[in-house]
């Protein structure tokens, strides 16, 4: 094998056990998020989140995280968050399925 096709194999493997990673880890920051988005409905105050774009999901989080959007619950647990555990939960609820 030559050494680009090694290094390329690395890469792919380091990717897919990075993915991996986000989403255990991601799996494991949602235990508080389901702790009042289990109860979503469609018609509720409190949004569903499993099935969210990954993109969107990170987006909206952030926006509570830097207090664009109002919400004093979600704005003191997004505060917290650092980019890759915004990134790994996204990953999670991307994937999750609806409770």
């Amino acid at each position: 094998m030559s050494a680009r096709r090694a290094a390329a194999a690395l890469t792919i493997v380091t990717a897919g056990s990075a993915a991996a990673a986000d989403v255990e880890l991601g799996r494991h920051l949602a235990a508080e998020c389901m702790t009042c988005h289990r109860a979503a409905t469609a018609s509720g105050a409190i949004p569903s989140i499993s099935g969210m774009a990954e993109a969107n999901f990170a987006v909206i989080v952030k926006a509570y995280r830097d207090r664009r959007l109002p919400s004093p619950v979600m704005q003191s647990i997004a505060s917290r968050l650092t980019d890759e555990e915004i990134a790994a939960l996204a990953r999670y609820f991307a994937t999750a399925p609806k409770p």
